[in-house]
């Protein structure tokens, strides 16, 4: 990974609060949208949804190789049917959250050679 690359990478996370009897459909709702629309976004990079362990809050992390292309995307996103206000009314969201923030740094193990190794990158 470059240097340009690491620097400018950003994050949009949206945290849903939901009764635990709707948080699976949020879920798949959430995946499926990710899968019909959000990835052909330009600077898509990857798209995950996390549910907490008592089932009464989802979170979606979208990475963006800028925020510009972020950005772009929640352009986008407001004319995409249903949008996430919808999603959060249909599936009973009590509340909802956005966040975004930028690659500061990242910590990989590398595979390569017999032992491994840990490797941090960090934006200058």
């Amino acid at each position: 990974m470059s240097a340009s690359t690491r620097d400018t990478r950003f994050s949009q996370f949206v945290e849903f609060t939901v009764d635990v009897l709707h948080m699976q459909e949020l879920v798949t709702a959430l995946i499926t949208r990710a899968k019909q629309f959000t990835c052909f976004y330009p600077g898509f990079i990857s798209a995950q949804v996390h549910s907490s362990n008592e089932g009464e809050r989802v979170l979606m992390e979208v990475l963006w190789s800028s925020r510009a292309d972020g950005e772009h995307a929640l352009e986008l996103a407001k004319t995409v049917d249903p949008d996430l206000f919808h999603l959060a009314r249909q599936h009973h969201a009590s509340a909802l959250l956005f966040s975004t923030y930028h690659a500061v740094a990242e910590v990989r193990v590398s595979t390569d050679g017999p032992m491994g190794s840990a490797e941090a990158y960090e934006k200058p």
